[in-house]
């Protein structure tokens, strides 16, 4: 298991609430990296990180964003090829 340094930025990763993504630091790495906790990880440390996340550790937990659908192309008329 890794020695967590610190958590930050914690937002739910989805509408229900059920997952957050966080910036961490883990003592054996020299460099942050994104983590997604959830209530139901199949690691301990990973429910942990949500609980604590959840109950404000790290910080107000920033609600959802949903992500913007990218515009498909349309045509109108007809097309020569």
């Amino acid at each position: 298991m890794f020695t967590l340094e610190y958590a930050k930025n914690p937002q739910y990763s989805n509408a229900e609430g059920t997952a957050i993504f966080l910036i961490v630091k883990w003592a054996e790495f020299n460099e942050e990296h994104p983590f997604g906790a959830t209530s139901y990880d199949s690691m301990p440390h990973g429910v942990e990180l949500y609980n604590r996340a959840k109950a404000g550790e790290f910080g107000e937990v920033a609600p959802y964003v949903a992500p913007e659908l990218p515009v498909q192309p349309t045509t109108t008329g007809s097309q020569t090829l």
